[in-house]
């Protein structure tokens, strides 16, 4: 990795503590809307793109005179002063404001139109939300506590729970509405106070937090929704019957995106490559019964809006985790910001399964690529970490994303005394075919008395690990 323009990291997300961030709202929101109404807007929170065509709105820079310095007519302060007065009185007014005429003073509104300046402005919406969810949270507590004020101050909680109240740190004054704050700051600033506190005020709040990404998800619009969003699982073997009769209309998606995002040409997103690059899998199917209920191999997570194929999203459903491959859409409908979408729908298809099988609590998403602007987001399913390139131990991302603002490759284990537990120190037990037969590297070299590959054999065991050295066979001819 350390050779490579660009080096890639593993990154999974922790699936089960997965909370979706202000972006990742916005997108379900625009989904669900879109779902229950047909409207897609442009971009995911109204910005534009700035080009060429936009830059005469800007405001010109006009050229003004600029006196000889070397003139030793101006030599003093006040040489300089008239014609700086000049053209802030005069220039920048007209170049700011307009002419005189166009300054004007403001002049109050006839009755009957603008604003009321006798009436209170009207509130946002952000802040009408909040107060009805601080009145839900309300009328959810019980009948002691309805009386207590639902702005609640971090130190009266404190005092409440340590009957005590010389153990509080923060300023009184400071008041936390949202019990998730609360949560947050109670546990790393005021050690008394504890999340069990938190539950006490507000009992849904837990609750409602892990429900979040469900609910969002679960909102379809109703049953006079405009669109009908279908998400389909089949596995990616031309043996299922749903996977052999959705063929045609998935590889067509594909060369389309393709060719729209990627710039690919016809004949390198046919029907032969694309089928060598996402239906071919070396996994096979297998189902458990400790398992999941669709089992574990490779799948496609198809999308169909109204009966057509929207996105296809390309999953390997493995015994402790939920991979994801690849992912191709509609072009036509990039302005619902798809790729986030599908991830957080596979983020919750994790979630679910791990109540099937309970040892799937991590979410892949291919790798890490920091130089790469578009794979930048891929850290912003949090928690998350990323795998270090030297010691093969998981790290939080929040700690690596500073080691690779200044170094593209880096190791990410600040413990320099820690090393890869898995790495071969010896190459006596790594296993190779040879004329059809297994046996250990050193009764192959025993054979091949002249054989140079040592070099070879070692780097292969580096890479797959002393575990796999030892279950693998390394073809030698």
């Amino acid at each position: 990795m350390h050779q490579t323009c660009c080096p890639q990291y593993t990154i999974r997300c922790h699936a089960l503590d997965f909370l979706p961030n202000k972006t990742h709202k916005k997108v379900l929101k625009k989904m669900s809307k879109f779902l229950a109404k047909g409207d897609v807007t442009k971009g995911l929170t109204g910005e534009s793109t700035m080009d060429m065509n936009t830059l005469p709105d800007f405001l010109p820079v006009q050229d003004h005179p600029c006196p000889d310095l070397h003139d030793p007519n101006i030599s003093t302060k006040e040489g300089l002063q008239e014609p700086f007065e000049a053209f802030t009185s005069n220039q920048a007014t007209k170049t700011f404001f307009g002419s005189e005429s166009e300054v004007k003073k403001k002049k109050m509104p006839r009755p009957g139109v603008g604003l009321d300046p006798a009436r209170p402005l009207c509130r946002k919406a952000k802040v009408m939300r909040r107060e009805r969810k601080r009145q839900k949270l309300l009328q959810s507590q019980p009948d002691g506590l309805k009386d207590e004020p639902c702005f609640t101050t971090i130190p009266s909680v404190a005092a409440t729970a340590s009957n005590s109240t010389s153990a509080c740190t923060l300023q009184t004054g400071q008041q936390y509405p949202d019990s998730t704050d609360y949560a947050a700051l109670s546990s790393t600033r005021h050690p008394i106070a504890s999340v069990s506190t938190t539950q006490t005020l507000y009992p849904q709040a837990a609750v409602r937090q892990s429900k979040l990404l469900e609910e969002f998800i679960s909102d379809q619009g109703g049953p006079d929704a405009r669109h009908h969003l279908e998400v389909r699982l089949v596995p990616s073997s031309f043996e299922n019957p749903a996977f052999e009769s959705s063929f045609e209309q998935s590889a067509a998606l594909f060369a389309k995106y393709q060719m729209a995002i990627h710039k690919d040409t016809a004949s390198e997103c046919s029907h032969k490559q694309f089928t060598r690059f996402l239906c071919d899998s070396p996994l096979e199917e297998e189902h458990r019964a400790d398992g999941p209920n669709e089992g574990y191999g490779s799948f496609h997570e198809q999308f169909w809006l109204d009966g057509k194929l929207l996105a296809v999203g390309v999953l390997d459903i493995l015994p402790r985790c939920l991979s994801s491959v690849y992912l191709y859409y509609d072009p036509d409908y990039g302005n619902l910001s798809l790729g986030v979408y599908s991830a957080l729908r596979e983020i919750a298809l994790t979630k679910r399964m791990h109540h099937e099988a309970p040892d799937i609590r991590h979410f892949y998403i291919g790798y890490y690529i920091h130089s790469c602007p578009k794979m930048r987001y891929k850290a912003q399913y949090r928690p998350s970490d990323l795998l270090c390139p030297e010691s093969y131990h998981w790290v939080k991302v929040e700690h690596c994303l500073p080691l690779l603002d200044k170094a593209k490759y880096s190791r990410l284990n600040p413990d320099l005394s820690v090393g890869d537990d898995d790495c071969p120190v010896s190459l006596d037990h790594v296993m190779v075919l040879y004329k059809r037969c297994a046996m250990p590297y050193c009764i192959y070299q025993q054979r091949r008395v002249h054989s140079k590959d040592e070099a070879e054999v070692r780097e292969y065991a580096s890479f797959v690990g002393r575990r796999c050295a030892g279950r693998m066979l390394l073809y030698r001819h």
